[in-house]
């Protein structure tokens, strides 16, 4: 097993359980908005910071270009509802292997291409990317380049999570910090996004419309 920092994850994605894979099926994708939309594929990711608005700038590319935005956090609540007695390393080991095998199905379930994922790609992204790859995606990186005393204020105000604390969120950024640039030696983004204009998201969709319509 690779241990890539104190915090990396390598849970096994073939030991999904099928009654999990159903139950998310049913409670998790099926009430996914834009199943039915259809984009060329085009595969969206963040990378950068927590609580930097990431969710507000998935839902306006959901709005605005009918994506499918896949967010980590709705797995977990799901699977809190469904499956109250995991535990928290229980919960996030579900919710990769889930997200993992999901990924490489969705070209299979659905004729929408355009899918954002609601979640940092810096930690995972040699194994996250090239399932979206094999299967034909094209990759569009949103970057944040935000200083860590902002990322701790809107961390702070944001406040605790169903799924996580303010101070655990905290206490990963120096960890999340080494994988960000781990990720960045490999991938340049197609957009940054700075303390001075993180919340600017026009440009950031007139880009991704652009993309899109360059894939027709």
């Amino acid at each position: 097993m690779v241990t890539l920092s104190q915090n990396y994850r390598n849970d096994d994605v073939a030991e999904l359980p099928a009654d999990v894979k159903d139950y998310l099926d049913k409670h998790f994708l099926s009430g996914l908005d834009n199943l039915e939309a259809s984009n060329p594929k085009l595969a969206v990711f963040f990378s950068g910071g927590n609580a930097v608005g990431k969710s507000h700038l998935s839902n306006a590319i959901q709005q605005k270009l009918d994506a499918i935005v896949l967010e980590n956090d709705a797995i977990k609540e799901c699977l809190m509802a469904g499956y109250p007695q995991l535990d928290r390393g229980g919960r996030n080991a579900r919710t990769w292997q889930y997200s993992m095998d999901l990924y490489a199905r969705l070209g299979e379930l659905t004729n929408n291409g355009l899918v954002v994922r609601d979640g940092v790609i810096d930690w995972y992204f040699d194994r996250i990317l090239p399932v979206f790859q094999h299967a034909g995606y094209q990759i569009f990186v949103i970057g944040y380049d935000v200083s860590k005393e902002k990322r701790i204020q809107l961390i702070q105000q944001r406040g605790d999570k169903q799924t996580i604390s303010t101070d655990r969120l905290v206490s990963l950024i120096e960890e999340q910090d080494q994988h960000i640039a781990r990720f960045r030696a490999q991938y340049t983004p197609d957009v940054i996004l700075t303390d001075d204009n993180m919340f600017d998201y026009e440009p950031v969709i007139a880009k991704l419309r652009q993309r899109l319509t360059a894939a027709k």
